[in-house]
């Protein structure tokens, strides 16, 4: 037991990652198993016809039951059970309760959002890729070529009115996007699935396909259309933490108007924050499957510093989430950058700052400031104590000085030697460090 204890902490912790390890190796099978034969069964029953598929239609299904067991995995059809309705017009799209969910080489697919769930109010739903599938009443499948003609309808297709964050995870995205959404003057989207999807697709193909390929960039453009689709409302997007640095260099090319933010913090407390609230199975396995799908430009530098460490794989993971910044800055472009410690020096100054930037009413700090009043993080081991701690194992196991040395010779990006804070990839003198 004093092995399971050094591992995991605890022995609450080591319940954990063994409940982890029987999810993962048989709660998931058997749900697949079981889904696939009564999906096989439903559509035979009650499918859709030849002729409704072949004309290309906007086909509904309800859910008649939600496998709610998504929580290392992708979102995806096989995790309903679903029971034809009928065709629908595709103006269902508009509709409030009615939210981009996935997508297939042929069709974009939609959930409904069952009645009395705010979907909007990311206090109560903090992340849309569990509120799209987790409270799913129907599923919406519509060709891409319908969407395709249906978008080019919109009057606004530059991003004028999109604010989107990027960050490295576990650094008070959270808390900035509650604070966005207490001014009333947002419409949230925290962490949409389709955009890690895009992301992980153009990054696991970019020794074939150019990044910023006219296809990837047009696919981009019509996936932030569909999340934003009030042309009326202006939309701060949350942007998912992992292989979603591509975006750095892509999203502007696809939404010439479209306004950037870079939040960071001290690598060590962010990976205290992950293992924590992921637990050591998901932490692992997490940054394995990110390594295989970064840009190929950081799937050949993992090969030339590979080592065996899940502390140090994830660490890789969030330097490849950080370097897109930095070359872009390099390159000339100025995207305001912030860290998690900044906030916390100065909240009211950060607020006021940040209201400014995007333009808000300074009345609007009271409400921006009461965000501060509920500790988004309060269970990720953010202590200074906890990180201290987690700093001294890190470096019994050599981890710091291989992240610094990885950082500076192969990303350039320089990392402070207690915490592994970057010092060189916040440049804005409005919110900066």
């Amino acid at each position: 037991s004093s092995g399971i204890n050094a591992e995991y902490g605890s022995v609450k912790k080591a319940k954990q990652a063994i409940y982890d390890y029987v999810e993962l190796l048989f709660l998931y099978p058997f749900f697949w198993i079981v889904q696939g034969l009564l999906q096989c069964m439903f559509n035979l029953l009650y499918g859709p016809t030849k002729s409704d598929i072949d004309n290309k239609r906007t086909l509904c299904y309800d859910v008649k039951i939600n496998f709610k067991c998504h929580n290392i995995r992708e979102n995806k059809l096989d995790l309903f059970l679903l029971k034809y309705r009928g065709t629908v017009d595709a103006s269902v799209i508009e509709e409030e309760d009615v939210i981009l969910y996935d997508y297939t080489p042929e069709a974009f697919i939609f959930t409904r959002i069952r009645a009395g769930v705010a979907h909007w109010d990311i206090e109560k739903h903090p992340f849309t890729v569990f509120t799209s599938h987790n409270h799913a009443v129907q599923v919406i499948s519509i060709p891409r070529d319908v969407v395709r003609e249906r978008l080019k309808r919109r009057e606004v297709k530059d991003g004028s009115n999109i604010l989107l964050l990027h960050s490295i995870g576990r650094c008070g995205s959270t808390l900035l996007a509650n604070l966005i959404y207490r001014t009333k003057q947002f419409h949230v989207i925290s962490e949409p699935f389709p955009l890690l999807k895009l992301c992980a697709e153009i990054g696991e193909k970019s020794n074939i396909i150019p990044m910023d390929a006219p296809e990837n960039l047009e696919f981009i453009r019509t996936v932030f259309l569909l999340l934003c689709k009030r042309e009326g409302e202006r939309y701060f997007v949350k942007s998912p933490v992992v292989m979603t640095g591509v975006l750095f260099h892509l999203v502007h090319k696809a939404l010439p108007q479209v306004k950037e933010l870079f939040l960071h913090r001290a690598i060590s407390a962010s990976l205290v924050s992950f293992k924590h609230i992921m637990g050591p199975v998901r932490f692992c396995g997490a940054a394995n499957v990110a390594l295989q799908k970064v840009p190929f430009m950081y799937r050949k530098i993992w090969r030339k510093v590979k080592v065996s460490g899940s502390h140090e794989r994830f660490a890789f993971m969030i330097l490849c989430q950080m370097h897109p910044h930095y070359l872009e800055c390099e390159a000339g472009r100025t995207i305001k950058a912030f860290s998690f410690e900044s906030i916390l020096q100065n909240k009211e100054s950060f607020a006021r700052e940040l209201l400014s930037y995007l333009d808000l009413d300074e009345e609007l700090l009271p409400l921006a400031m009461s965000a501060f009043c509920k500790d988004s993080q309060q269970n990720a081991s953010f202590s200074k104590k906890q990180i201290g701690e987690y700093s001294k194992v890190l470096q019994s196991d050599k981890t710091l000085r291989w992240v610094r040395t990885v950082a500076l010779e192969m990303f350039g990006i320089r990392l402070r030697r207690e915490d592994l804070f970057a010092t060189n990839v916040s440049n804005s003198s409005v919110l900066g460090v």
